[in-house]
Formats: C-alpha cells, sequence, structure tokens
C-alpha cells in the first residue's frame, strides 16, 4: 500500500503494482506544494491583540512602536503610588480668599430711587413703584439723570454710596432729603454656567452672594452624564479645574467659592473621557466614571467579568498615557489567586484608561486550527480528487 491511501476514501482503489505506484507519482508535485502553503499558514500568528509580555520583580522600560512602555506588576506598592484625585487645596486659595462684597452698580441695572416726601421729584407712584420699566436705567457711561440733579455718574457704587452722592446734590435744594435707593433690575454682571447641566444658561448676579453651589442650583443640577470632577472655572486668563463632589466629600469648601462678573463655568460630559473595556470579557465596550472614581474591579465587574472559557487571568492590563508623549504606562494584574481583587478593588483607573484581559494559550490555538480547518480540508479535497484523477487517466 502507498501513503497515498490516507488522502484515498475506502471505495476508492489502491495501486499495489510498482507500475500503478510510479504512474501516481505525478500527483506529488501538487501534494508537496498543498502541504507547502498548509505549512506556511500553521507559521502563521493567531489573529486579534495580544499582549505577552509579564513584569519582573522591578518595573522594566521597552521600546514597542516608538513608544517607550513602562510596564509595572499591580502590587500594593503601585497602589499606595497613586496620585490623590482631589486638587491641593492650595491651588484654590486664590478662589477662597475672595470675600463676599457689596454689590456694585453698573450699566443696564434698574434703580428705584425714592425721595420721601417730595412726590414731585419721584416717578409717579413714588416709593410704591415696582415695576423695572418705571424706575431708573444706568446707562452704558454708568450715569443716571435724577430731577434737580441731572447726570450722576453711579457705576462702581453700592446703593449705599449712590444714595449719599444724591444726598449731597439734593441737599442744595432741599432740607434734609430723605432718600432711598436700591437696585430693582440685576442686569450688568453675569456668569455662564454651561455643559451637563440642566439648564445652561448666562446668570445675573444679584446682592447675594453668587456661590459655586448657587450657581449649579439656579442651572437645575447636574445631569446624569455629568462629569463633577472633572469642572472648569475660567476667570480672564486663570482657569482651575474643580473636583466637586471629592472636594466636599474631603471637607472641603468648594462649594463656598464666591463666583464673580464674567466667570464661565463649564461642566463636562463623562462619556467624553471613558474607560475602555477590551478583550475577552464578557461585555466589552466603554465604561463612564462616576464622579471621577471607578475601581479596576469595578470595571471588570459591570464588563461583566473576564470570559471563564477564553480569558488568561494571569493577563489582565491597565494601558495608560504616560507623563510624556510617547510615554505607556501598563500595569499588569495576575488573577488567579481571586485575592488580587483585592488590589484591584483598591487601584483606580483614570480617563481614558484601556484595560485589556488577554486570551489562554489554548484559546489562541484552537483559533488559529478553526482558521486552517477550510484550507486543511480543500488541500486534502484536491489531493484526492488529484489522485483519482490520475489514476484514473493513467488505467486506460
Amino acid at each position: 500500500m502507498t501513503i497515498l491511501q490516507d488522502f484515498l476514501p475506502l471505495s476508492t482503489p489502491v495501486l499495489t503494482d510498482a507500475a500503478s505506484s510510479a504512474r501516481a507519482r505525478g500527483a506529488w508535485p501538487r501534494l508537496t506544494a498543498a502541504l507547502g502553503a498548509l505549512l506556511l499558514l500553521g507559521a502563521c500568528t493567531a489573529p486579534g491583540m495580544k499582549l505577552n509580555v509579564r513584569p519582573g520583580r522591578r518595573e522594566t522600560t521597552t521600546q514597542m512602536d516608538g513608544l517607550n512602555v513602562t510596564l509595572r506588576s499591580l502590587s500594593a506598592d503601585a497602589v499606595a503610588a497613586q496620585k490623590p484625585r482631589t486638587p491641593d487645596p492650595a491651588s484654590l486659595d486664590a478662589l477662597f480668599q475672595e470675600k463676599a462684597l457689596p454689590y456694585r452698580i453698573g450699566p443696564q441695572d434698574v434703580l428705584l430711587v425714592t425721595v420721601w416726601d417730595h412726590p414731585e421729584i419721584s416717578l409717579p407712584l413714588g416709593q410704591y413703584r415696582q415695576d423695572a420699566s418705571s424706575g431708573t436705567v444706568v446707562d452704558e457711561a454708568g450715569e443716571i439723570y435724577f430731577p434737580h440733579v441731572g447726570s450722576l455718574k453711579v457705576a462702581g457704587m453700592t446703593t449705599s454710596q449712590a444714595r449719599v452722592a444724591l444726598i449731597s446734590r439734593l441737599s442744595k435744594m432741599l432740607q434734609n432729603p430723605q432718600i432711598d435707593v436700591k437696585v430693582i433690575a440685576y442686569r450688568s454682571q453675569k456668569v455662564y454656567v454651561g455643559g451637563e447641566v440642566r439648564n445652561p444658561a448666562v446668570h445675573n448676579v444679584t446682592d447675594v452672594p453668587f456661590t459655586l453651589a448657587e450657581a449649579i442650583n439656579r442651572a437645575g443640577g447636574f445631569l446624569p452624564t455629568a462629569d463633577d470632577s472633572r469642572m472648569t472655572l475660567t476667570r480672564g486668563q486663570q482657569v482651575w479645574r474643580l473636583n466637586f463632589q471629592g472636594s466636599l466629600a474631603s471637607g472641603n469648601r468648594i462649594a463656598q467659592i464666591l463666583l464673580k462678573d464674567g466667570d464661565s463655568l463649564q461642566v463636562p460630559s463623562a462619556l467624553e473621557n471613558p474607560v475602555y473595556m477590551l478583550g475577552e470579557l464578557v461585555r466589552p465596550g466603554t465604561l463612564p466614571l462616576v464622579h471621577g472614581n471607578l475601581s479596576l474591579a469595578k470595571a471588570l465587574s459591570d464588563a461583566g467579568g473576564i470570559q471563564g472559557m477564553s480569558a488568561d487571568a494571569r493577563s489582565i492590563y491597565v494601558i495608560r498615557q504616560g507623563e510624556t508623549a510617547r510615554g505607556v504606562d501598563v500595569y499588569h494584574l495576575d488573577a488567579r489567586n481571586p485575592t488580587a481583587m483585592v488590589l484591584a478593588d483598591r487601584f483606580q483607573l483614570n480617563p481614558r484608561d484601556i484595560v485589556y484581559v488577554d486570551a489562554g494559550t489554548l484559546v489562541r490555538f484552537n483559533r488559529v486550527m478553526n482558521l486552517l480547518l477550510p484550507t486543511v480540508t480543500a488541500v486534502n479535497s484536491t489531493a484526492l480528487t488529484v489522485a483519482e484523477s490520475d489514476y484514473f487517466l493513467n488505467r486506460r
């Protein structure tokens, strides 16, 4: 019996004499080419992503595709070395030093000026007038016009200072004038609150101190998609990053920060900077941080956990942008022992971190074999067809 018998079905006649064997040798070049192609396919690497590196006792840095990749073991030391999320209170000192000051009149504000016992000077209804349209509007130059006084610059004054100025002018005509000045429409000072709040808008600053908590309250509170850990407050050329919930939890007075005219408060979306969950997970995808917090254990749990039949529990990685443009930090967790998840629960993820769970070696082998199986079947079928054709042609 020849080797061709391994490729022929039981119903196929097999040549046993030397003459027939010689005739069948013509099929061997074709078989050799097919088997060569099969061996080349077998030398191919497994498809998909793979990160088959293991850290040593010390962190190591290697070059990968032009990036400086630093590999660390996710240990208790790595957890302790994490930087705190809450900003240093010293960086907010300039904001906390601001004290509540009396409201100062500005252009477009509407004033109500009442001269008691002199209705001929006051506008109709006098002290009972409340409608803003019947008040005195401060013009663009910061001045108002009042009978027997003329133009008076009140911009930058408090209501008490404006009252004193009017008394000084009217005292030349009236004996001991009793004057009341109040703002009935606040229009000159504005703060913008935007982003992931229910009612983003421009809000007027009034005589009530306009704190950060008041601004959020006027905007209707946060949306469910808001990331209150990365709020930005812009004042002129200065920008502050605010972690609202984290600062409150740590006893910081962040809610008492006073906002000023021209300030802009922006609340970003948590969906803009998620954590990417890739690899052998039940539900790979993206996860948002909640109040800026998400532990590795929570992320794995929210993704349904690792695939029990395909994931390599020794190969769980957190890939993070390093301190430089070409720097990449990779943290490796060996979770074969479930107690390692205690460390994972203490390890906080950063926005745009990548959590990758590698596949097991046997799973990769099976995937390669599944890809090669159609080729093996095609090669076997081709070999049988060639052998049978050659046999019947040479039998004539």
